[in-house]
């Protein structure tokens, strides 16, 4: 069994999901991203983080920070993960990708290619690919482990978030969500910001065989 975790920056410390995992004999794959620790730096370089359905709009200047945050995180990732004992290795460049059609985000990049090899001969060795999602271009992470999970097949995709999972308006969390009702809760106004893609993703590694889908530790999103 093969589970992809993604994780973001603001997601806490994995590793007790990742190893509580591992000792069923689940193979794990993270791939993250690191959005807190991108606006914190554009904003110290005088640059105000601006998004559009919570996509990052993105200039030259802007994709230097994602670059360098991403790899920064991608080691402190690592780092807790061999800290808890775990045989966790970064892996970058696996991904490919071309420029999204609009042209309001910038150097904004979706998912062209998974190079799934490295990752598939890390986890015949018993070891956890924690993957760096920058292609040359700022790519949303939540799209980058839906396309990871679609190229290794895996049974199930889990989005850890420090929210227990998709708020409804009155904070309570929806249970189960089915991917073709997304569009009609974005309308209304229930799903906002940073879910819009989380969702979005959900809803293409479902079509794209990926058997279970969790966002938080309670929705779960269905066919």
């Amino acid at each position: 069994m093969i589970t992809v975790l993604k994780t973001g920056g603001a997601s806490g410390d994995p590793a007790p999901h990742v190893a509580a995992l591992t000792a069923r004999g689940v193979g794990v794959v993270m791939v993250h991203g690191a959005g807190p620790q991108i606006s914190r730096r554009c904003r110290e370089r005088g640059i105000e983080p601006w998004f559009l359905d919570g996509q990052r709009v993105t200039d030259r200047a802007v994709l230097a920070v994602v670059e360098r945050e991403l790899a920064r995180h991608n080691a402190r990732l690592v780092s807790l993960l061999r800290d808890a004992g775990l045989d966790a290795v970064g892996v970058a460049g696996v991904l490919s990708a071309t420029p999204l059609s609009d042209s309001r985000l910038g150097l904004v990049g979706k998912v062209s290619g998974v190079d799934d090899g490295p990752l598939r001969d890390l986890l015949a060795a018993g070891r956890v690919p924690v993957v760096n999602p920058f292609a040359g271009l700022n790519v949303n992470a939540d799209h980058a482990a839906a396309a990871v999970a679609i190229a290794l097949a895996a049974d199930e995709l889990a989005f850890l978030s420090d929210v227990p999972g998709v708020l409804a308006a009155d904070g309570t969390v929806i249970r189960t969500i089915a991917a073709g009702s997304t569009a009609a809760l974005v309308s209304a106004g229930t799903i906002r910001g940073g879910m819009v893609p989380k969702l979005a993703a959900a809803g293409a590694a479902l079509t794209g065989g990926v058997w279970r889908v969790w966002i938080g530790s309670e929705t779960r999103v269905t066919a």
